[in-house]
């Protein structure tokens, strides 16, 4: 199932709170720094798919 944007900027902002604690392991900091970039480029192709939206109703 595919998360919506808000739901996957909530999950974003979960894993820099948990990063910034500073108190998990480093493999643990590790694989949620990748979840984080992974969330990170999901959000962005949302956001470009939703500019594309906007600009072809702006033409019509």
């Amino acid at each position: 199932m595919s998360k919506n944007f808000e739901n996957l900027i909530e999950e974003l902002e979960i894993l820099v709170k948990e990063l910034e604690s500073e108190s998990l392991p480093l493999e643990e900091s590790l694989e949620k720094y990748k979840r984080g970039i992974e969330l990170s480029k999901i959000c962005h192709e949302k956001l470009k798919e939703a500019q594309k939206v906007l600009v072809n109703k702006i033409e019509e």
